[in-house]
């Protein structure tokens, strides 16, 4: 009786666990920006989707999973960057282009450490969620969130994405689908 209640537990955990948002079929997008010191860098334009997380170009993280490598607590920053090849760690990222951006270069005469910015693109006024460790285990907890990735001193906040990111992610498909949790808003058309 205790193993087979054991197992029924293990069993319903582990299924709250795969079916945890974003689920297979859904369909998010995250406004994101690169920021080093006090520079916006360009969009990540690698299209490579093996798992259902990346961008089209556009400045825009498209979250669609078809795959549970890419779903519920695998929908993360670290595989949208492994999508096109890049990486990211507590300390460095690499970008589409091969570039590896390390934290530590001088910025205003303060070195710089790596941070990723959780905003909320529907309420904007909102204090962003910073974020120093783990950072390839960052995931995506709701449609239409923003998200900078920043290379800034210790005690500077990280700016939100460029506006015309918000601009973009306000006329993304008003028909994306969402697996309608409380978390996770419709997408709207603006």
């Amino acid at each position: 009786v205790v193993i087979l209640g054991v197992a029924l537990v293990a069993f319903a955990r582990s299924g709250r666990e795969a079916t945890a948002a974003p689920r297979l079929g859904d369909h998010w997008h995250t406004a994101y920006d690169i920021y080093v010191c006090d520079t916006y860098r360009a969009k990540i334009v690698n299209e490579a989707d093996p798992n259902g997380i990346h961008t089209h170009g556009d400045g825009i993280m498209h979250i669609h999973p078809f795959s549970s490598l890419a779903s519920g607590k695998s929908a993360t920053i670290g595989e949208f960057f492994a999508a096109f090849g890049g990486m990211i760690d507590d300390t460095s990222i690499r970008l589409d282009t091969g570039e590896t951006i390390t934290e530590g270069a001088d910025c205003g005469g303060e070195p710089t450490v790596l941070k990723v910015a959780r905003f909320d693109a529907q309420d904007r006024d909102r204090a962003p969620q910073v974020i120093t460790d783990d950072l390839a285990d960052v995931r995506f907890l709701k449609n239409l969130e923003a998200i900078t990735i920043a290379f800034v001193p210790e005690g500077v906040e990280p700016p939100a994405p460029r506006a015309e990111r918000f601009t973009f992610l306000e006329t993304v498909d008003p028909r994306a689908i969402t697996s309608g949790t409380p978390d996770a808003p419709p997408t709207t058309a603006g």
